[in-house]
């Protein structure tokens, strides 16, 4: 059953908890940031000085890592998951077909979200932000920064608000 397996990756994830306590100090001096969010746990190191040592802190404390846990790394972080759990692409298929919103915007700046970008439908709009990611990135669309998502954000709210049902819209 799902609770039963969120129990069991609770559990998992309370080792490398007991782990993190343990090297705390460490992890605070490398500049290691934690993010625990229950299911899962994240060691974000953008922050840190010297990401190396960073990364090595972060090593410490996943080696080894619980056989039902997986450990994939994104833009300066190490994500700890269930090993079985879905990723991005498959919990952004399953929210849509849950609101039953036919299409979906999904804004991202990682290599953690191009599951997304590779296997979003033509008919979402899928972004990518920041600079590098054109040539890896398999987003229909590119931004330089944060910034600019406002503004498409701004942009997309104007365009709706100016379209009445039925209408095609401007331009």
């Amino acid at each position: 059953s799902d609770a039963a397996q969120a129990a069991r990756t609770e559990r998992a994830l309370d080792q490398v908890r007991t782990r993190i306590a343990a090297l705390r100090a460490e992890l605070a001096a490398a500049g290691v940031d934690i993010e625990d969010k229950r299911y899962s746990i994240a060691l974000h190191y953008r922050l840190a000085r010297d990401r190396d040592r960073a990364r090595r802190a972060i090593g410490e404390v996943l080696r080894p890592l619980p056989e039902t846990l997986h450990a994939f790394g994104g833009k300066c972080v190490e994500n700890v998951v269930a090993a079985d759990a879905p990723d991005k692409a498959v919990v952004v298929e399953r929210l849509v077909a849950h609101t039953r919103a036919g299409a979906a915007v999904f804004v991202g700046d990682d290599v953690n979200d191009e599951p997304v970008f590779t296997r979003a439908p033509l008919h979402w709009l899928t972004v990518r932000v920041g600079r590098g990611g054109r040539d890896a990135s398999r987003a229909r669309y590119f931004l330089e920064s944060t910034a600019e998502v406002a503004l498409m954000l701004d942009r997309m709210l104007a365009l709706a608000a100016s379209t009445q049902p039925g209408e095609p819209g401007p331009g």
